[in-house]
């Protein structure tokens, strides 16, 4: 039987507000996230044409000071921290000994510590397991989601709505991608990150937990006295449609734990192939020498099917649907959709990302997808990204 799921500080604000909730975890651990408060059209456009507010309660943190923390982690992770300077961060890959993911990271350094965005679900195992290596190391490393709480805001006035709501935001509208800096809620410091997940500036905070009432209320508060902003709290499902969009895969949906980081399609994006031994760093540098793994996550755009105007039915692929070779349905899948959405930016088409066997991943390659008891093609991008703003 299932434990009760984490709910956010905010939960109940979030009831009051009428919104639906999705689980995130596993049968042992959820997390009750937002889906949608409702309007899923408004909350998109909002994060395109404003900004959109959503609630990372199913993210932890974990914290690590110490002296050495630097040089302990750069011989751990697959990316090369040893150089960051505080109000730089990274993205990184924790890896086991087989060089398989166990954990998507992103870190956050400061003058006294540093601060790891995780899935929450995986931030205990994932600093115990850190902890068993550390041997002389001046390192310390524990769990701290039960004393931070994460919001991320997204969309084009992000920047305006931490200004409104925070003060010591001057660096904030300077901030570039896997950026850093503090602002302050009364006298309480606050960590903003940048990371445009959606294609849309991104800023992601990171607040203690007994200021995550005050603070949301402040945001919506914001929000309200500056309509201008065309701020609103968002849910996943808008989120999703737009990261999909932007070509941002994400650990536990698109890739997991049996994967290899060569499968993850954001390889060159989380591993350093220069900067020598790291846990799992033998197979991941003899996958990378020999170009490819056994499949990978790529992407995958559905054709319109909407050949003539009395054709309006969208057929869209779902999580699990199977893809086959082209002529060949009636034989064994060459790949699996992760996750998939319609595309307001590419005018209501299906679109999808998929792990797909080699062989059959190369970008133009057209494929079947399973969609709603038929099949319908699609062909594979060179790119993830579907869509950038111009």
């Amino acid at each position: 039987m299932s434990n009760a799921p984490h709910c956010s500080p905010v939960h109940e604000s979030h009831e009051q507000r009428d919104a639906f909730f999705l689980p995130y975890g596993t049968d042992e651990s959820t997390s009750a996230v937002v889906e949608t408060f409702g309007d899923l059209d408004m909350e998109y456009a909002a994060l395109r044409k404003g900004c959109v507010i959503f609630d990372e309660t199913h993210m932890g943190t974990i914290e690590i000071t110490g002296s050495e923390r630097l040089p302990f982690l750069n011989n751990m992770l697959t990316a090369k921290v040893d150089d960051l300077k505080p109000g730089m961060g990274r993205k990184s890959f924790w890896l086991n000994r087989k060089g398989r993911i166990d954990a998507d990271l992103r870190l956050a350094e400061f003058e006294d510590r540093m601060l790891i965005r995780v899935d929450r679900h995986l931030a205990k195992q994932s600093a115990k397991a850190l902890d068993a290596f550390i041997f002389a190391e001046d390192a310390q490393i524990t769990d701290a989601s039960d004393k931070y709480h994460r919001f991320s805001i997204h969309g084009p006035t992000a920047p305006q709505l931490i200004t409104h709501t925070f003060t010591n935001t001057d660096a904030v509208p300077e901030l570039n991608q896997n950026e850093n800096t503090t602002v302050t809620f009364q006298d309480h410091t606050v960590l903003v990150e940048r990371d445009d997940i959606c294609g849309e500036p991104g800023l992601a905070i990171t607040l203690p937990l007994e200021q995550t009432k005050p603070i949301y209320e402040a945001l919506l508060a914001a929000a309200d006295t500056h309509p201008q902003l065309k701020a609103r709290p968002t849910g996943w499902m808008a989120l999703n449609a737009a990261r999909i969009e932007a070509g941002h895969p994400l650990f536990n949906l698109d890739f997991g734990d049996s994967n290899l980081p060569v499968e993850s399609g954001i390889i060159e994006q989380r591993v350093n192939f220069t900067k020598g031994c790291y846990l799992g760093q033998e197979v991941v540098a003899r996958m990378h020498a020999r170009g490819a793994g056994a499949r990978k996550v790529v992407a995958v755009r559905i054709e319109d099917q909407r050949i003539t105007p009395e054709h309006t039915e969208i057929l869209q692929p779902t999580t699990g649907s199977q893809i086959f070779q082209v002529g060949k349905e009636n034989e064994s899948a060459v790949g699996v959709v992760t996750s998939s959405t319609i595309s307001p930016m590419l005018g209501a088409i299906p679109i999808c990302f998929a792990m797909i066997k080699t062989g059959h991943n190369e970008p133009n390659t057209s494929l079947r997808v399973s969609a709603e008891g038929t099949f319908v093609t699609g062909t594979v991008q060179e790119k993830l990204a579907f869509w950038s703003k111009p």
